[in-house]
């Protein structure tokens, strides 16, 4: 995930203050990415994974960070670092999309989100096999945690059907592939802005899903709300989401605004039921709290003496 990678590279956390206005910009972004997945959930069935992912991409791209990368940096950044945008937006944005697009087929938006939330504990895992980062007894510990949380999310799933089972496997696959997104940056892209990679790696992926996108566009009528649901995640999602995570980066810092994978869960298991009609279910309550409360430990949100 590319707010994974930002966050990640970007250094030792600055001391800062979080406002009121701060706050209902995080809130606002943890909307607008939480209910990316309710509208991956709704929308993939009717356009399929490779057109919905090729219009996210392009529409984030085109219509809103292409245009603000050109008035503030040029591409000059992106020409520059031109081989490592074009594994990242290969291997870590239009793979990791398409992956999520196949399992939105068949698991809810709620498992997406609740799965994705534990990029940090791969990222973690990555950076002491690649990178000789020490894991601490804390990040040990959440580890254990956040993995104990995910076994008891899926435990029902998987083997309940071949689709979710293969969705389950597939969601995991896709959250690897960000944990290693993040360590990649730190190493191949340290001298690379983030809205620049946001914007080079989107483009990317626009181009990869293009031709995939154009023999499989669906034959039926999609409709209004499809079309609406799609443009948000582009328009919203994935233009105006990556804007509002930059200024959060810089006014609270990377470990401040990264706290949105934490809310993410909640805003799309919440507007999941409400706009899908998809359940939450005890386990689905438990799972997520036992996630989170490893991914918090992971990421050394609680105090060490604990």
């Amino acid at each position: 995930m590319i707010r994974t990678a930002v966050a990640s590279s970007a250094g030792t956390e600055p001391p800062h203050f979080m406002r009121p206005i701060h706050i209902a910009r995080l809130l606002l972004l943890a909307f607008l990415w939480g209910g990316a997945y309710l509208f991956m959930r709704s929308a993939a069935p009717a356009f399929g994974p490779f057109p919905m992912v090729f219009l996210r991409m392009a529409m984030g791209s085109l219509l809103v960070l292409l245009p603000l990368t050109l008035w503030r940096t040029g591409l000059g950044p992106m020409r520059e670092h031109w081989r490592g945008v074009l594994v990242f937006g290969g291997a870590f944005t239009a793979v990791p999309f398409l992956g999520l697009g196949f399992s939105a087929l068949s698991i809810s938006a709620g498992m997406l989100a609740v799965l994705q939330s534990t990029a940090p504990l791969f990222s973690a895992i990555v950076a002491h096999l690649w990178l000789r980062d020490r894991i601490t007894p804390m990040r040990a510990l959440g580890l254990m945690v956040g993995f104990a949380g995910v076994t008891v999310l899926v435990w029902d799933k998987v083997g309940a059907s071949e689709g979710a089972t293969l969705a389950i496997l597939i969601t995991i696959a896709v959250t690897v592939l960000w944990g290693v997104s993040s360590n990649y940056a730190k190493v191949k892209l340290t001298g690379l802005d983030p809205l620049s990679l946001a914007t080079g790696s989107i483009t990317v992926a626009a181009i990869i899903a293009a031709p995939f996108a154009l023999m499989t566009w669906p034959a039926q009528d999609l409709g209004l709300v499809a079309w609406l649901e799609v443009i948000f995640m582009g328009i919203a999602s994935s233009g105006f989401g990556f804007i509002l995570y930059f200024g959060l980066l810089r006014d609270i810092g990377p470990v401040r605004a990264i706290s949105v994978t934490f809310l993410n869960p909640i805003v799309a298991m919440g507007s999941a039921a409400i706009y899908l009609g998809e359940p939450i279910t005890l386990r689905m309550v438990i799972g997520c709290a036992i996630v989170l409360t490893g991914t918090a430990l992971t990421l050394g949100f609680f105090p060490r003496r604990l």
